[in-house]
């Protein structure tokens, strides 16, 4: 014979430790949903775009305030890894440019950095730089837009030419060029746009 009092009781604590587990995980992703609005606002401040979507493409590629810097060296970073592997002079023209961009002051940055040249970062980092650009492009002057253009396309040459040619300088191969026509490209859209609008 079942003891209707026990029973009810071992049900009123799995019902009770159902509703507590389900309280637990609303509060945690309301304070996740918090953190990440947080994080959103910090990224924002940062790069001033005003754009959510790119904002939340950053924090889902990994991004936060501390590593944004990083995103300008992709290029560089898709040129070094265009062959399959990253040469030692192609690994120092990346590192170069990096420095002269300031990147040694933001140190989660630079650990970035050097995450993607010892492993393959994938396809959808270089989708998010491009997204990436294309705001940054739209809120420059024609002056700066014209700059950092020519800087990105340089800072990717020289990369290209690190490893190859005589005395390591010269020779680009054709995935390079590829990735580097890929740049000119998006360069060149962006300025089409900019211009249409």
């Amino acid at each position: 014979m079942f003891d209707q009092d026990a029973l009810h009781e071992r049900g009123k604590a799995l019902e009770d430790e159902f509703f507590r587990q389900v309280d637990q995980k609303l509060l945690a992703d309301l304070k996740s949903a918090d953190e990440r609005e947080n994080l959103k606002k910090q990224l924002a401040s940062v790069t001033s775009f005003q754009d959510d979507e790119l904002l939340a493409d950053l924090i889902d590629g990994g991004f936060q305030p501390t590593t944004v810097a990083a995103l300008a060296l992709v290029p560089a970073v898709f040129v070094a890894w265009a062959d399959g592997s990253v040469t030692p002079l192609e690994r120092q023209a990346v590192m170069n440019a990096a420095l002269r961009r300031g990147i040694e002051e933001q140190p989660l940055a630079l650990q970035l950095l050097e995450t993607w040249l010892h492993k393959h970062p994938p396809r959808s980092l270089w989708n998010l730089w491009k997204e990436y650009v294309s705001a940054v492009y739209s809120s420059f002057s024609d002056s700066s837009r014209e700059a950092l253009a020519n800087e990105v396309r340089q800072q990717a040459r020289t990369v290209a030419e690190a490893s190859g040619g005589t005395l390591g300088f010269g020779k680009v191969s054709d995935a390079e060029q590829a990735i580097l026509d890929d740049i000119g490209t998006l360069f060149s859209n962006e300025s089409s746009v900019t211009r249409a609008q």
